[in-house]
């Protein structure tokens, strides 16, 4: 058997296959090859599997049968690739989430290793993000436009419970090129080392199931932070992304409802619900309470605007239903959280 690399880069895909040309693409002009990429597919109905199959039979393809979510799909891969690797390792391997709506810059990967091997006591990075589309709707010719737009470069948490990337839509001016230790990475491209992922586990699951999708990549970061990890942004190392859902940091409420309107009706229904779950599996009530009138307002005017949305009030309806469930999560994960109080505090801006 072919000795496993040190970075496992995973993919899942959902009907994906008009941007896997451009990802592959990048993968191959990397200018270090020390990783491995596997492909989750979600019960695919647009040619993703066969194109993959045709074009790229070196890449490892796991197929499934319906659409498990994002979360299910990248514990599928994580799992994978653990048994690739002894636990000796663990601290030295590293695991690349990753969309399939990615392009890398050839030095991405390298620079993102060469950062995690330099700071053992870091668990998560992720490189700047900044956002591309395509030039035209021609499906025969798939014409990046790769923007200097920033995308993310990293999470960041509000007093309300918002959470945005940081610096989403502003012009790259280079006023965020100082590698810096933020609240956590978007799910769009993050490197995990190992060893921390195994360590942070709740109810036997890297990302949580429940979740299914959208804010499962916060759940866990936030839970990381609580275990006492630490998360980083990595400048120097550029990847474009093709953002559909793009984050708007300086939004008033009245924009986030009107935005809302803008999401399909299962969007919405996951990320109203989730946005709920992941408040009770990690929120603190001493903090809650601190930043009371930053969160309430914010909770009462989502609220009244779901009245106006189905989806939305089956969402609301659904976190509220599985709330001893999450209540349950929580309390296992309780005996290992490292920090609390002040010190998870000081990330709320």
């Amino acid at each position: 058997m072919e000795e496993a690399k040190r970075v496992a880069l995973n993919v899942v895909t959902w009907n994906s296959q008009a941007y896997l040309p451009n990802l592959l693409s990048s993968l191959e002009q990397q200018d270090a090859r020390d990783f491995m990429v596997t492909i989750v597919d979600n019960a695919s109905t647009d040619g993703t599997v066969n194109w993959i199959q045709e074009s790229h039979p070196g890449v490892a393809v796991l197929r499934n049968i319906r659409n498990q979510g994002f979360a299910r799909a990248h514990n599928q891969a994580i799992a994978m690739v653990l048994s690739r690797w002894t636990e000796a390792e663990l601290d030295k391997r590293y695991v690349l989430v990753s969309n399939p709506d990615l392009e890398f810059g050839p030095t991405s990967i390298r620079l993102l290793t060469a950062y995690m091997d330099a700071y053992p006591d870091v668990a998560a990075c992720t490189p700047k993000l900044l956002r591309a589309f395509f030039k035209s709707a021609d499906e025969d010719r798939r014409e990046t436009e790769q923007t200097n737009v920033i995308d993310s470069t990293g999470l960041t948490i509000t007093k309300a419970r918002r959470v945005f990337d940081r610096g989403a839509g502003e012009e790259d001016k280079g006023q965020y090129d100082m590698k810096t230790d933020i609240f956590g990475c978007s799910g769009a491209c993050v490197m995990f080392r190992a060893s921390a992922l195994v360590a942070s586990k709740c109810a036997g699951e890297i990302f949580d199931e429940d979740i299914f999708a959208y804010k499962e990549d916060i759940d866990l970061a936030w839970r990381m932070r609580r275990l006492g990890y630490r998360a980083s942004f990595v400048p120097e190392a550029v990847v474009w992304h093709h953002r559909r859902a793009a984050s708007v940091p300086k939004a008033n409420w009245l924009k986030m409802l009107s935005l809302r309107r803008t999401k399909s009706p299962f969007v919405n229904y996951l990320s109203t619900r989730n946005h709920g779950w992941v408040l009770i599996k990690n929120d603190e009530a001493v903090n809650a309470l601190i930043h009371l009138v930053w969160w309430l307002p914010y909770e009462i005017a989502k609220s009244i605007g779901a009245l106006f949305s189905w989806s939305s009030i089956k969402g609301e309806a659904a976190s509220l239903g599985g709330i001893p469930k999450m209540l349950k999560k929580r309390a296992e994960l309780a005996p290992r959280v490292k920090v609390q109080g002040a010190d998870i505090r000081k990330w709320f801006v």
